[in-house]
């Protein structure tokens, strides 16, 4: 397995292990090698679900059930993409499983698409972290997803691409697009 770029992939040290052998551990039943791994992604993982939902318990339920099922799918971890890229697809599949049990339909609510992501001082116009979340409501559903993985959740194109089943081009073509649209909004457009 490679180590990644930004750390969040397999290759670094935990404790004195490495990600590659507690991965296995887990997948050998390990309860404490596993909930080792989680640690470096719970975080991230909730803050990705509740960019999407907007009550703390639905969140809280779907953290459950995305833990349950990264423990249970842990031995078809392949290890063809970063452990954090493959919960953040499982966790993406939940949210959507439960938006098909509330809503039947698959619809979210205004409230949840209001839900805004945080980023950090992650654009260059960024002065202002109220006028940033602001100009955050005019992107779709997709764009804030996108700006979510790639700042939040610290992940390469590469890997949004693998969770969204987007191309990499695609990704990129947006981020340019979602950064042109938040200069604009922001007042730092031509």
């Amino acid at each position: 397995m490679k180590a990644e770029k930004r750390g969040g992939g397999s290759g670094f040290s935990i404790g004195g292990h490495s990600e590659f052998k507690l991965i296995e551990k887990a997948k050998n039943g390990s309860k404490e090698a596993f909930e080792e791994l989680m640690r470096n992604y719970m975080e991230v993982i909730y803050n990705y679900i509740c960019s999407h939902v907007s009550a703390t318990e639905a969140a809280r339920d779907i953290l459950q059930e995305t833990m349950l099922s990264i423990w249970q799918c842990l031995k078809s971890f392949d290890g063809n993409s970063s452990l954090k890229t493959w919960c953040i697809s499982i966790t993406r599949r939940k949210i959507a499983d439960h938006y098909r049990k509330v809503y039947k339909d698959d619809s979210m609510s205004l409230e949840d698409l209001q839900e805004i992501l945080k980023a950090e001082n992650d654009f260059e116009c960024v002065y202002d972290k109220l006028a940033v979340e602001n100009a955050l409501t005019i992107l779709d559903k997709t764009e804030r997803e996108i700006v979510f993985l790639v700042f939040n959740a610290q992940l390469s194109y590469s890997e949004v691409s693998k969770i969204m089943n987007i191309t990499v081009g695609t990704i990129k073509s947006r981020m340019s697009g979602i950064k042109a649209k938040l200069k604009k909004r922001l007042g730092k457009g031509e």
